[in-house]
C-alpha cells in the first residue's frame, strides 16, 4: 500500500525512496552537533525527491538538472519550502568546490545522463571527505518489467551499476532491488579520506 506524501511519490518509487530516507536519517545521528545533511539530487528533474527529503528529514537540498523546463516546475513546486534550491549544470561537470556534500542522491536518472561514470566520479569529488555516501535509485536493466521501456538499452544491471560505483572510487558498495524487482537502490561511501582534484 502506498503511503500519501505531497510531492506524489509514483507508487513504485515509495518502498525504496523510504530506505533511501532512513539511510539519509541514519546520516543526521552519526552528524550530531551538525545543523543538517547536505544533499546533491543528481538529475533532480522537477524537484520531488528534492523537496520530500527536505520536508521529511529537514536536509540541506541542491537538486541540478540540464532541463530548464523542469527545474522552472521544481522551483515552482518547492516555493515556501525552505533550504531547497535548484540549480542548471551538468552532472557530468558540476561547478560545486570538492567535499560540499554529505549525501549524494539520484532517483531515476543515472540513465538519461550521457556519461553515467564521469557523472559518478563528480558525485565521489563533491562528497564530505570524512562521510560521504551515494544513494542512486534506478530501473533494473534485464529484467521482463523494464524491457519493454523506451529507455531499456541505458539501464544497468545491479552488477553492472555496483562495478561502476566501485570504478568510481566508491566503497562498501551494495545494491537492493524492490519488492517487484523493477528498481534498485545502490549505495556507497566515499573512501574515508579520500579527497580528489577537480581537473
Amino acid at each position: 500500500m502506498a503511503m500519501a506524501n505531497p510531492v506524489d511519490l509514483l507508487d513504485n518509487e515509495v518502498e525504496l525512496v523510504g530506505k533511501l530516507l532512513e539511510r539519509i536519517e541514519s546520516e543526521k545521528e552519526q552528524g550530531k552537533g551538525e545543523l543538517s545533511v547536505r544533499v546533491l539530487d543528481v538529475g533532480c528533474g522537477t524537484g520531488r525527491l528534492s523537496i520530500y527529503l527536505n520536508e521529511k528529514a529537514g536536509c540541506d537540498v541542491t537538486g541540478i538538472d540540464m532541463l530548464q523546463k523542469k527545474l522552472e516546475k521544481a522551483k515552482t513546486r518547492c516555493s515556501g519550502s525552505g533550504n531547497v534550491a535548484f540549480e542548471m549544470q551538468s552532472a557530468e561537470e558540476m561547478g560545486f568546490r570538492n567535499d560540499v556534500f554529505d549525501v549524494v542522491v539520484s532517483l531515476k536518472a543515472l540513465h538519461e545522463i550521457p556519461d553515467p561514470e564521469a557523472a559518478l566520479k563528480e558525485s565521489n569529488r563533491v562528497l564530505n571527505a570524512r562521510r560521504g555516501r551515494i544513494l542512486i535509485i534506478d530501473w533494473v536493466g534485464g529484467t521482463a518489467k523494464t524491457s519493454t521501456h523506451t529507455h531499456a538499452p541505458k539501464y544497468f544491471t545491479p552488477a553492472g551499476l555496483e562495478k561502476m560505483l566501485s570504478e568510481s572510487g566508491f566503497v562498501n558498495t551494495r545494491v537492493e532491488l524492490n519488492r517487484e524487482g523493477e528498481l534498485m537502490l545502490a549505495e556507497g561511501r566515499k573512501k574515508s579520506g579520500q579527497k580528489q582534484i577537480k581537473i
